[in-house]
C-alpha cells in the first residue's frame, strides 16, 4: 500500500518545490539531492546540516523532513516563500572573503561554525560591517592549546598573530618567542586530523621541511575566529603585494586543504618490506609520518610534471610482489612501490596524484628525495 503521506497535496507541493532552481542542493554545504528542511528560514540542507540546525533550538531554526514528516499548508507556504536562492540572498549578503565558505566534505566544526554565523549570530547579513565583525579587521591574541612536538600532550600557549607573522609565547610574559612564522610561507586548515573537535593544524615550510603545528580552542567559535583572522591577515598581504587585483582572485591563496590524507604502505631504500606509514598531500607537497599529528614527517618529496619524468601507475614493482591496492609514483630519481588499504583508496590516491602532477608548475620549491630525513 502507498504511503498515504507521500500522496498528500502538501507532501506532493515539498516535493516539487524541492525540484525548483537552488533548491536541489543544500543551501549550507552544497550536498547534493538534500532531504531536510529548515522551516525558518524556508531552505533545503542535508542530513548533517539539519543536525546542525536542530541544536541551535527550535527557537532559532525548525527542522522538518521532507519525506518523513507531515506538512502542514503553512510550512509549505514558508518553503514556497524563500527556498535557498533567497534566503541565501539575505544571510550570506556579505561574506567576508577570510570565511571559508562550507563544502560537503568539511568537518563538524567549519560546518558548525559557518550555520551558527549565517542564522544564529547573522555575521554575513547586508547590515554587518568589517568593523563589526573582530577577525577581518586586525591582530589577535589569545591562548591555544598546543601539542608538543614529541609527546602527545598538550599545552596552553600564548599566540600572537599580527600584521605579518604567527608567533606563540610559552607565557604571555616571555620577552621572546618560542617560535615565529612569516604569514605567507604558512598555511591552516580546520580539516586536519587531530582528534579534536575545535581544532587547527599549521603547517609551514621552513628551511626547506614541513613543521606542523596542532592547535586547539575551547569553543568553536573561537577556533574560527583564529582561522579566519590568519586567512584575513594573509589576504592583507596580498594585497598589498599587488594592490590592483581584484580580492577575489586571493580567495583560492589565502588557505587549502590536504588533497589527500590516509595510510599507506610503503618501502625504505633498499628493503623489501612495507611500513605503514600516515600520507598528506599538501598541493604538490607529498609527506610521510609515523603519526597523523607528527610535527615533522620523516620523508617527503616535491612532485613536479611530467615532464620532468614524474608519473603514477597501477600496479607493483617485482620486488615487492602483486596486489589489487599496488601503485607505483615514479620520479627522476626512483621509482617508490606504495600499498594502498583498498582497491578504492588506490584508484583515489593515483587520480589526486595525477591531478597534482598535472598542476605542479604552478607550485614552488626544489625537489627533495623522499627518505631524506632517515625512514626507520
Amino acid at each position: 500500500m502507498a504511503n498515504s503521506s507521500i500522496e498528500s497535496p502538501t507532501k506532493r507541493a515539498i516535493i516539487e518545490l524541492k525540484k525548483k532552481e537552488g533548491n536541489s542542493t543544500c543551501a549550507d554545504c552544497g550536498q547534493k539531492d538534500p532531504d531536510w528542511t529548515a522551516i525558518t528560514f524556508g531552505i533545503f540542507v542535508c542530513i548533517d546540516c539539519s543536525g546542525v540546525h536542530r541544536s541551535l533550538g527550535a527557537h532559532i531554526s525548525k527542522v522538518k523532513s521532507v519525506g518523513l514528516d507531515e506538512w502542514t499548508e503553512e510550512a509549505v507556504t514558508q518553503m514556497t516563500n524563500f527556498g535557498n536562492l533567497k534566503s541565501k540572498m539575505i544571510y550570506e549578503a556579505r561574506v567576508p572573503l577570510c570565511w571559508k565558505r562550507l563544502a560537503p566534505t568539511d568537518g563538524p566544526v567549519c560546518r558548525e561554525q559557518w550555520i551558527r554565523a549565517k542564522y544564529d549570530r547573522k555575521e554575513f547579513m547586508s547590515d554587518k560591517t568589517d568593523e563589526s565583525i573582530p577577525y577581518t579587521t586586525g591582530p589577535k591574541k589569545g591562548n591555544l592549546f598546543k601539542k608538543k612536538k614529541v609527546d602527545n600532550v598538550w599545552q596552553s600557549r600564548f599566540f600572537v598573530l599580527d600584521k605579518s607573522t604567527l608567533k606563540y609565547y610559552k607565557k604571555m610574559t616571555d620577552p621572546v618567542p618560542t617560535e615565529s612564522i612569516e604569514l605567507l610561507d604558512l598555511n591552516v586548515t580546520l580539516n586536519g586530523q587531530i582528534g579534536h573537535p575545535n581544532a587547527m593544524q599549521i603547517t609551514a615550510v621552513i628551511k626547506g621541511r614541513t613543521r606542523n603545528i596542532f592547535v586547539y580552542a575551547e569553543s568553536g567559535q573561537d577556533i574560527m575566529n583564529w582561522f579566519c583572522a590568519i586567512r584575513a591577515s594573509r589576504l592583507k598581504l596580498l594585497q598589498e603585494r599587488e594592490p590592483g587585483k581584484n580580492p577575489e582572485e586571493f580567495y583560492p591563496l589565502l588557505s587549502h586543504d590536504f588533497a589527500k590524507s590516509g595510510y599507506l604502505h610503503k618501502t625504505p631504500p633498499n628493503k623489501l618490506k612495507y611500513q605503514r606509514r600516515y600520507f598528506l598531500l599538501n598541493q604538490n607537497r607529498l609527506m610521510y609520518l609515523e603519526k597523523p599529528t607528527d610535527a615533522f614527517p620523516l620523508g617527503e618529496i616535491i612532485l613536479g610534471t611530467e615532464a620532468e619524468c614524474f608519473s603514477v601507475e597501477e600496479g607493483s614493482s617485482h620486488d615487492t610482489g602483486s596486489s589489487d591496492s599496488s601503485f607505483i609514483l615514479n620520479t627522476p630519481i626512483r621509482s617508490y612501490p606504495f600499498l594502498a588499504e583498498t582497491p578504492e583508496e588506490k584508484l583515489s590516491w593515483i587520480a589526486v596524484l595525477r591531478a597534482s602532477i598535472e598542476k605542479a608548475h604552478t607550485f614552488a620549491g626544489p625537489l627533495t628525495p623522499i627518505d631524506s630525513y632517515g625512514d626507520d
